[in-house]
């Protein structure tokens, strides 16, 4: 199967301390692996493609050197929007 990228490696580690019901929910490890390879393909292209619509907005000059700020914003919102999802009851005092 093919490997996850951080991004992906970043939703499995997530779900397994705070969401292990619904990743229980996904089906066998087979399933599972489906499941976030589909996300951390989604999650990297949206975070590039935010990182290009968001710097579009800025004035040519200021892209190149704004570009590594641009994609960590890009991320955390993607992350937020794809990855952060609400905790499960009982685990949200567990750390990653």
């Amino acid at each position: 199967m093919t490997q996850l990228s951080r991004h992906g490696r970043v939703a499995r580690e997530y779900w397994e301390t705070y969401r292990p019901q619904a990743l229980a929910e996904l089906g066998d490890e087979r399933q599972q692996e489906a499941y976030f390879l589909e996300l951390d393909l989604r999650v990297t292209e949206r975070i590039g493609g935010l990182t290009t619509e968001l710097l579009q907005r800025l004035p040519m000059e200021r892209r190149a050197a704004a570009r590594p700020a641009t994609r960590s914003q890009a991320q955390e919102i993607v992350y937020a929007e794809e990855i952060w999802l609400e905790k499960e009851p009982g685990t949200e005092h567990r750390e990653m």
